[in-house]
């Protein structure tokens, strides 16, 4: 399947920048042309200009002197005297005959005129202005110039410009592989963590429903053996594992939700030193074993969603006890700025430096932890709670020594 849309993104870059390249090429063609042909007619113009007072003086002399046509093999310029009558009268050339060639092709102009003529294997340009004088047309000159270099130099670029093309489009065929590629990267990436969500949903949903069936099935026996007298850590068990279950899709729900950015905040004002405190003092009355330390500094306040807050510090205390068999939750609390800074330590179990980086992805449990009480879940909304408002999560940990989680949370929303 990711072959198939590889190569469907890697076709649609590859047109794309082919598309733009030839776009471009051809722009910077016909530009460079244009340019390039402008610089030959002010060539023209500029070399009429400096010959206009010889039409003046055939004009002015013998309609048709001795010496009609001089040749003059060593110049890259030549021109004409035309007659109003449209007869060439005298001439400069460069290529003997040229006259002939040029005397079928002439017309009246107005002003001036350019042309291109394909002589014995020359490009010539040709352009025939009229000479006026009070309003009157006396005549034409005709001037020209051999513009072969400009043409081989017009046509090298173009063969330049299709070499370009071609070396281009494999770069660009090689470009939008690699492009594609990275561009599915995270697709690919997304596909397998929702494969593996998936995978380890159903491991996690399947095993505390064989539980329960385990149990349906110890307890039917123990009813038809005793009658009404029946175990209760069977039933014990059943709830708690009813429980797990109810705490594991509510988390999946929640997440889902937020998936489908369908959580809606109620913002009100929220006083998170006295959550804090009272959080830390129900968590030390369940574990009379760990010891706690409270450092929260008076009146810290945020614009927030208390249900979500209470949530937020539920999990990181429930964390922490989790994976402190023994020793000290420590919490602490102060503003720093615009933020309240707060940081749930513990001496537990600690997290592998290799797994710090995956342990807010969904169900995600590091080895040394799987066999702990908890859905994986956890860290995972706690993260999208933070990102709700704002906020930030980091994690420092030891393997041995314990963690730390330090959130900091906008005090304006």
């Amino acid at each position: 399947m990711f072959k198939k849309i590889k190569m469907r993104l890697t076709w649609m870059n590859a047109i794309s920048y082919f598309i733009f390249l030839v776009l471009f090429l051809t722009v910077f063609y016909f530009s460079f042309a244009q340019i390039l042909n402008q610089v030959q007619q002010n060539m023209v113009e500029s070399y009429a200009a400096n010959n206009t007072d010889k039409f003046f003086n055939v004009y002015n002399g013998p309609p048709k002197p001795p010496n009609r046509f001089e040749l003059e093999v060593d110049k890259v310029s030549f021109f004409y005297v035309i007659s109003k009558d449209l007869e060439i009268l005298y001439g400069e050339e460069l290529h003997e005959g040229f006259n002939k060639e040029l005397q079928k092709n002439l017309q009246p102009v107005e002003t001036k005129q350019f042309e291109r003529y394909d002589y014995e294997g020359e490009t010539l340009l040709v352009m025939t202005q009229a000479i006026r004088i009070h309003g009157e047309t006396l005549g034409y000159i005709a001037v020209g110039q051999n513009v072969t270099t400009y043409e081989e130099l017009l046509d090298n670029v173009l063969l330049l410009l299709i070499a370009l093309l071609i070396i281009s489009s494999i770069g660009i065929a090689v470009l939008s592989y690699f492009l594609a590629k990275k561009s599915m990267q995270p697709i690919q990436t997304s596909y397998e963590q929702q494969r593996q969500f998936v995978a380890n949903a159903s491991h996690e949903l399947r095993t505390p429903l064989a539980v329960l069936y385990s149990s349906l099935e110890l307890f039917e026996e123990q009813i038809q053996q005793n009658g009404n007298d029946y175990p209760r850590d069977t039933m014990d068990d059943m709830k708690n594992e009813a429980n797990y279950m109810d705490e594991m899709l509510s988390s999946l729900l929640y997440l889902t939700r937020s998936d489908q950015n369908q959580i809606e905040l109620n913002i009100t004002p929220v006083d998170i030193s006295n959550l804090l405190i009272q959080r830390t003092r129900r968590f030390a009355k369940t574990v009379p074993h760990l010891s706690f330390r409270l450092d929260v500094a008076e009146e810290l306040t945020i614009e927030a969603d208390k249900i979500l807050i209470e949530e937020l510090l539920y999990i990181l205390l429930k964390n922490a006890v989790t994976y402190t068999s023994e020793g000290t939750i420590s919490v602490y609390a102060k503003k720093e700025g615009s933020f309240i800074k707060i940081e749930v330590a513990d001496t537990g179990i600690g997290i592998a430096e290799d797994d710090l980086p995956y342990i807010f992805e969904r169900f995600y449990r590091a080895d040394k932890i799987r066999n702990k009480s908890g859905t994986g879940l956890g860290l995972s909304i706690a993260k999208v709670i933070l990102h709700l408002h704002n906020g930030q999560i980091t994690v420092n940990s030891e393997l041995g020594k314990g963690t730390t989680f330090t959130i900091g949370l906008p005090i304006t929303h």
